[in-house]
């Protein structure tokens, strides 16, 4: 389960972490990267851990996204209104507050990184039979970037990162995404992980060596 998390996490969190406010004046901003409407998706995410397909699914009224990594394993909730992210687990019928990624995800709503980001806007591209528009971040002190392509209507086609990671849209549909799929099912309750108590994590297992 706790392997599940930071998969999803970093899914939700690849394309937020290039959203800049504060660029300077004279560079292309980046565009907003929260949808105008409902939309749902499929993706390929490659990475150290191989290629996997995420499942994405935006609800405009409801303001939530919703992201999937493995079916029937759980999913991630992220509220923008409310700001709070949430780990669904049908399997167990509970679901886990996950405030780490809920402040994360807030760079979706604004992050300020100032004149150590460039942007520059690129050449349009068609995936998965839509248009979409490439901006290339680069972080001038790190010496790393990254290239989107979103559409006009600012839905993430693709992310490419200059360590080698990707997403890239398969396929996409505007159909209307149920309220029921962006929330946590009625009956379910709250997981919460257990804390050690101060002082629990330094002490030996049982039939381990002392040191």
């Amino acid at each position: 389960m706790r392997c599940l998390i930071p998969a999803l996490a970093a899914t939700l969190l690849a394309a937020p972490a290039l959203v800049f406010t504060a660029v300077p004046a004279s560079a292309d901003s980046m565009p907003n990267l929260i949808p105008v409407h409902d939309v749902s998706g499929s993706y390929i995410a490659t990475g150290k851990d191989g290629p996997r397909t995420i499942a994405v699914e935006y609800s405009k009224s409801a303001n939530v996204l919703r992201v999937t990594v493995a079916a029937g394993q759980g999913y991630l909730l992220y509220d923008f209104g409310a700001k709070d992210a949430k780990m669904v687990l049908p399997q167990m019928q509970r679901y886990m507050d996950q405030p780490s990624v809920a402040s994360r995800a807030q760079m979706l709503q604004g992050g300020t990184k100032g004149d150590d980001v460039s942007i520059a806007k690129g050449g349009v591209e068609t995936i998965a039979g839509h248009e979409c528009t490439d901006y290339n971040a680069t972080d001038k002190t790190k010496g790393t970037g990254s290239t989107l392509c979103v559409t006009d209507d600012s839905v993430l086609l693709k992310l490419t990162s200059s360590d080698g990671d990707s997403i890239v849209a398969q396929s996409i549909s505007y159909t209307t995404v149920p309220t029921a799929d962006v929330a946590v099912p009625p009956g379910y309750s709250q997981f919460v992980m257990p804390q050690m108590p101060p002082g629990m994590g330094n002490m030996p297992m049982p039939g381990a060596p002392s040191q």
